[in-house]
Order: structure tokens, then C-alpha cells, then sequence
């Protein structure tokens, strides 16, 4: 990286780090998820960021990629663990990808301290030439250590420009690979923790999306919504509430559906642990160094 792409790089971080303290406030019972998920996006655009994903506040056994539809009237209530998790870039450089996860049970603080130990444990063994597999073993053990499952097919990874997930891969599980980090990676660890199966799977609601590849379209509201993503999001992930006010919405649904189907747009289900389990999420993105790592959003 350049001095100019690493200065983009921490803007997105430091944006992420007071966006997601900012959503600390934000978020309390019997407000709508809707108006907090608007407000923590308004406030990243706010401080010269832009949101890298929909703001995610997944519930109880949802582990990730809830984000509350433009009519949505769910309402935070004293039953939910609430995991945030926040993605921010500047110019397409995603510096900033960190989550923590809220309690408002006030009934399981053991769980989200086994997520945010093992993220800082993690962290601490950051450096070149670290082989990923000892980060991920020390994930492992921490969670289990504390009584639960660390989830087995979410894992950290790689961040870049207009790229929210990709090499490399940290499981947060021991996975026997030999792969080792690299100076100047940018990578988000992210620990999840659960009291279930440490298994999640797909469930049926998506309301996030994102450009896969171009591909003959018929029909001009899905030729549209193609050429707008490609043109505003680039490949990083969107909502369907902020398309929405762009078209009549069920020539909008219908262009989804063919525009998945068609591979050239990717859905992002909401991920589940099994029914009436609980799940922690911590994250935090970070810049592989020498000797340690520079911790981008904090």
C-alpha cells in the first residue's frame, strides 16, 4: 500500500470505531431496529465515510446479516442479544469492519466476555509470518475454555478496496492450514461465540445483496437496478431498503429474484445458530506489522 491507500484505510477505521461506539446510544429497548440501522448509517456518512455493508444487527441465534427491511417495526426488547456489526469505506477502502455485541437480557455476559477475549487474544498474536492456524486455535480454545462453540463456518478475513471479504481466511476453529499473514494485510478477526450447535445455516429472510457479475438481463427494471448497484456499490454489499425508494416495489422484488437466480446479483440470507441459542459476535480490523499489528478501529 501507498501512503495515500493506508490513509483511506484508517479514515474508514476511525469512522468505524466512533460509528460503532456512537451505536451504543443508538440502540436501546423499544426503538425500532429500522431507525437505529438508518441512524448509525447516517452517522458514518456524517464523519466522510460510507457504509461497506448494511449496518447488521442480528438477533439472539442470529449469528449475522440481519438488517431490517424498509417496513420493518421490529423493536429492541429486553429478550435479545443484539449483534452490531459495522463496515464502513472511504473511496472503496474498507478499513473499517468491527462488531461488539449488546446484552439486553442482562443474563449472559460470560458469552459475549468469550467472544471479546478471543478477539483480543487473537489480536495480541498478530504479526508477519504468524501462521493463521495458531490465531485460529487460540479463537478455539478461548471460547471453549468459557463454555461455549465458537462457530466453525464463520470465519475472519481479508478487507481491500471494494472487497469485504476475502484472503485471508481466519477460521475460528483449528483448521490445519499452513498459511501464514502477511505485512500490510488488512484483516477483520471476528469471533463468534454460541450456546448451540456452533453451526450456522441459512435462513429464508435476505434484504442484502450484492453485484456478482454482468450478465445479459431482460427487463428493465432488473437492467436498472444492475447498472445502479454496479455504479454505487461496486461489489460491496447492499440493502434492499436503499434501492427501494428507486422503484415500484414489486417490479422490485420480482428483478431481484431473476437477478439472483441469474447469479448476477449474490444474496446474503440471514445466518442461524439452532432455535432459542444465543450467539456473540466481537470484531475489529486490523494491519499486519513485523512485530504486532495496527488496530484500525478502535
Amino acid at each position: 500500500m501507498n501512503e495515500k491507500e493506508i490513509k483511506k484505510y484508517r479514515k474508514a477505521g476511525k469512522i468505524a470505531g466512533k460509528a460503532r461506539e456512537k451505536s451504543k446510544e443508538i440502540i436501546k429497548e423499544n426503538k425500532t431496529f429500522l431507525n437505529a440501522a438508518k441512524e448509525i448509517e447516517e452517522y458514518i456518512e456524517k464523519k466522510g465515510g460510507k457504509p461497506a455493508f448494511p449496518v447488521n444487527l442480528s438477533v439472539n441465534e442470529e449469528a449475522a446479516h440481519y438488517t431490517p427491511g424498509k417496513k420493518s417495526k421490529r423493536k429492541f426488547g429486553e429478550d435479545q442479544i443484539i449483534k452490531v456489526d459495522i463496515g464502513v469505506h472511504v473511496d472503496g477502502y474498507v478499513g473499517g469492519d468491527t462488531a461488539y455485541t449488546i446484552d439486553l437480557t442482562e443474563e449472559h455476559p460470560k458469552l459475549i466476555e468469550a467472544s471479546e477475549e478471543a478477539l483480543e487474544n487473537a489480536i495480541s498474536m498478530v504479526k508477519k509470518d504468524r501462521k493463521i492456524d495458531e490465531i485460529s486455535k487460540e479463537i478455539q480454545e478461548t471460547i471453549e475454555k468459557k463454555g461455549f462453540k465458537p462457530i466453525r463456518n464463520l470465519t475472519g478475513h481479508g478487507l481491500s478496496k471494494w472487497k469485504t471479504h476475502e484472503e485471508p481466511i481466519i477460521p475460528n476453529i483449528k483448521s490445519n492450514t499452513n498459511k501464514k499473514l502477511k505485512e500490510g494485510q488488512i484483516i477483520a478477526i471476528e469471533p463468534f461465540a454460541s450456546t448451540g450447535r456452533g453451526i450456522v445455516k441459512e435462513g429464508r429472510h435476505t434484504e442484502i445483496y450484492s453485484y456478482d457479475k454482468n450478465i445479459p438481463i431482460r427487463g428493465k427494471t432488473a437492467r436498472d437496478i444492475i447498472k445502479k448497484v454496479k455504479e454505487e456499490y461496486n461489489e460491496l454489499p447492499f440493502a434492499e431498503r436503499w434501492i427501494s425508494k428507486d422503484y415500484q416495489e414489486l417490479k422490485m422484488k420480482m428483478a431481484l429474484k431473476k437477478l439472483t437466480n441469474k447469479k448476477a446479483l449474490k444474496k446474503y440470507p440471514v445466518l442461524k445458530d439452532s432455535k432459542e441459542s444465543m450467539v456473540s459476535q466481537a470484531e475489529k480490523t486490523i494491519v499486519v506489522e513485523e512485530e504486532g499489528c495496527e488496530v484500525l478501529t478502535n
